[in-house]
């Protein structure tokens, strides 16, 4: 029997990450894996000169399925050898959305228009207004602004005047942010795509709740079953495979321009396309990614 490895983030209880993922482990012994759950803080590596070191030995792992956003650990268990699903380099991209953005454009994948705020030794908001002048003249009002690191909504921000832009910025306190421009055509809207491997498996539809612009479940938006376009199935695949992601869920949003490819996400609930669609999503992770090798 080959063994699993699943990490997930020390912030969420053992208790509630097995029973919101029940169905993977599930699979996992349907796929003959005996699988072993671990916080990423209960993975002791170190780097010892040349090499990783694990603190109790060999991790005698054949595959590591990371829900975790922590590349590093990511990268010390790759040179323990084991393979990691998604992978270090993917993470890294992924969760800074400074690089996910710098990487997509470089690979000719549209996005929204983005400034990257410059960073500060010692935070002054007088010394960025130029900047942020120029950025707001460039995006026009209203603007978003994002945090590089974050997921689930957090850290996401619509903002309507120049003075609440500097507010807004201020309250930040010199974190790494990114100035964007707002798609008002697609408010409160955008598709999700789940890519497994280089094809699209399946997508929905998200809706934001009232009041809100971002599409968020956990912020109250709802989600419906959705056919991708050609064009946005095409995209997706791009944007997962730039990536370097076995599997990612792709949020694209609809412009008049054309599509836009919003973020690329490594580590999504996957559970959630198997409630909305029925596609399972999870199984076909195994089955193309996991099983086979």
């Amino acid at each position: 029997m080959k063994n699993l490895l699943i990490v997930y983030n020390e912030s969420i209880p053992s208790e509630t990450f097995e029973e919101k993922n029940s169905h993977i482990l599930e699979l996992a012994k349907k796929y003959g894996f005996n699988t072993t759950l671990k916080s990423n803080a209960e993975i002791y590596t170190y780097l010892n000169t040349n090499s990783v070191k694990a603190f109790n030995g060999n991790l005698n792992y054949d595959c590591c399925l990371f829900f975790d956003h922590d590349p590093y650990l990511a990268k010390n268990l790759e040179m323990l050898g084991m393979r990691v699903l998604n992978n270090s380099r993917a993470l890294l991209l992924c969760e800074n959305k400074a690089t996910m953005y710098q990487e997509m454009v470089a690979n000719q994948i549209s996005v929204p228009k983005t400034f990257i705020l410059p960073e500060q030794k010692e935070f002054n908001i007088n010394g960025l207004k130029p900047f942020i002048d120029e950025a707001i003249s460039t995006l026009s009002l209203p603007l978003v602004i994002k945090e590089w690191y974050g997921s689930m909504g957090d850290g996401v921000y619509l903002v309507k005047t120049k003075e609440d832009v500097y507010k807004v910025i201020e309250k930040f306190k010199g974190k790494n942010i990114l100035l964007q421009e707002f798609i008002a055509e697609a408010a409160g809207t955008d598709i999700r795509i789940m890519v497994i491997k280089d094809k699209v498996v399946c997508a929905v539809r998200r809706q934001a709740g009232f009041g809100n612009f971002r599409s968020n479940a956990t912020l109250g938006g709802t989600l419906s079953p959705y056919v991708p376009t050609v064009i946005e199935t095409k995209l997706a695949i791009q944007a997962s495979k730039v990536m370097g992601c076995d599997f990612a869920v792709v949020d694209m949003l609809k412009s008049i321009t054309g599509s836009l490819v919003c973020e690329v996400n490594s580590t999504a609930n996957l559970n959630k396309f198997y409630e909305t669609t029925g596609i399972d999503a999870v199984d076909v992770l195994f089955k193309e990614c996991i099983k086979k090798k």
